[in-house]
């Protein structure tokens, strides 16, 4: 018998955008008008541009597990995800300010990014953002976000920063990737991601290529029993049908696909499998909200480039 595919069908997809359109950020809202309405890239900008603080960094809630108004290294990587996957060039002032950002921040001894800010501040976050008793943790050398945020000096930031530095940055990510058995799948995300690059140098590439193939199968939850919880799913490895990593995951990124259909809520959106616990009840409220557009927003876009939406 011939394994039949799910589809998200019209009036499911109508209700994602629905959700979309009424309940999420504006943000969110403007990137789906973008990819699926053939709106123009400015308004997504200009929404974008309100979660850039002076120092060209990006914070204002813009990763919405960390409420912080101050800019980080965290939500900086999230906004270049978002300029990378709209295709926005580098001649754009949110992206020439956000890589200048990122040329200050950058810890020359460490060769990182520090990926939240330093601050004694108590701004509501995630559990997993607590600094207390793990800042040696927080300044040391991290695929998260270093690795991610040195693909997109490759593609926005290569006229200002210094050669010799990349290089660096280049030989220290090897060095740690090339030593792990095992990868943490935050770190894995951010290794894809700098694989994502256009402007990546192709022998460095072929590296970093070569050692995820040797640590993503380990990594990926295959079990469709074990994706109500958080983890790494097939589809967050496997972008679309033309990756380097599906070999071995068909069966299994096919039944992601499935799942995620089905997992759509009746008001037309996805919700995410992880919580606060009882920190900051009312922060969480809100950003749950938030998580919901991003992940709603992320299905859609995933669906989309498996053609499993029939409009």
């Amino acid at each position: 018998m011939q394994y039949e595919h799910k589809y998200l069908t019209n009036d499911a997809f109508e209700r994602a955008a629905s959700f979309l359109k009424s309940h999420a950020r504006r943000l969110e809202a403007a990137r789906f008008r973008a990819i699926f309405e053939d709106s123009r890239n400015n308004d997504l900008l200009n929404e974008l541009e309100k979660f850039q603080n002076a120092d060209g960094g990006f914070g204002n809630a813009l990763e919405p597990d960390l409420r912080t108004k101050e800019s980080s290294a965290l939500c900086t990587s999230v906004a270049f995800q978002i300029l990378r996957c709209h295709q926005i060039p580098e001649s754009e002032s949110v992206a020439r300010e956000g890589i200048g950002y990122l040329l200050r921040t950058l810890d020359r001894t460490q060769l990182h990014w520090r990926i939240i800010p330093n601050t004694k501040g108590k701004c509501p976050h995630a559990p997993w953002w607590d600094q207390a008793g793990r800042e040696a943790e927080f300044n040391a050398f991290s695929l998260n976000p270093t690795a991610e945020i040195l693909g997109y000096v490759f593609d926005y930031g290569d006229t200002v920063f210094d050669k010799e530095i990349v290089s660096q940055l280049m030989d220290r990510v090897l060095e740690e990737l090339s030593s792990l058995k095992v990868i943490e799948m935050h770190d894995l995300l951010c290794c894809m991601r700098l694989l994502e690059t256009k402007n990546l140098p192709t022998t460095f590439g072929t590296k970093i290529h070569d050692d995820l193939k040797r640590l993503v199968t380990d990594g990926v939850t295959v079990d469709p029993e074990q994706w109500n919880r958080y983890c790494l799913r097939p589809l967050q490895v496997v972008s679309d049908r033309g990756s380097a990593f599906i070999h071995g995951l068909e069966q299994s990124v096919s039944l992601n696909l499935d799942y995620e259909i089905e997992e759509q809520e009746h008001d037309g959106s996805w919700r995410p499998t992880w919580s606060w616990g009882d920190r900051y009840p009312g922060a969480w409220a809100e950003a749950k909200r938030e998580w919901t557009g991003v992940l709603t927003l992320e299905k859609l876009l995933i669906l989309n480039r498996f053609h499993r939406i029939r409009k």
